[in-house]
């Protein structure tokens, strides 16, 4: 892992649900580029660092985590239905923007990797499908 939070205490820790599309996005550019893969947000001032196993939320100001999802059940789900997780929040203030993150985020992967992530491009064929 790039980022290791096995020092850091979570202020908070909650249940959460990320939407299917933001979801299979991120998991999209790690397979498609590298892992761990850094987006800066800098309307939010803040950089998410993208792990398999967990997504960082870091201050563009100090490197402090903000907040950081994990612990994703992702096995057995459809791509079309949300991703259960956990989120921690490492700062006061994160609940703040938790709600704000995904959508840039999913904004700063298309604008980064184009089409390749959205899914914009041609359809790939396999074999003994037609289009």
């Amino acid at each position: 892992m790039a980022f290791d939070l096995t020092d850091v205490t979570p202020i908070r820790t909650m249940p959460k649900l990320i939407e299917a599309r933001c979801f299979n996005s991120v998991r999209l550019a790690l397979r498609r580029f590298k892992d761990p893969c850094e987006i800066p947000l800098p309307g939010l001032r803040v950089r998410v660092i993208l792990e398999r196993k967990q997504w960082v939320v870091c201050s563009l100001i100090n490197d402090f985590p903000l907040m950081a999802w994990v612990d994703f059940a992702s096995r057995g789900r459809g791509l079309h239905e949300p991703v259960a997780c956990r989120l921690h929040l490492y700062h006061f203030h994160a609940g703040l923007l938790m709600g704000r993150i995904p959508a840039a985020l999913e904004q700063a992967l298309g604008d980064r990797f184009g089409a390749a992530i959205l899914g914009e491009g041609p359809p790939i064929p396999w074999p003994g499908h037609r289009y």
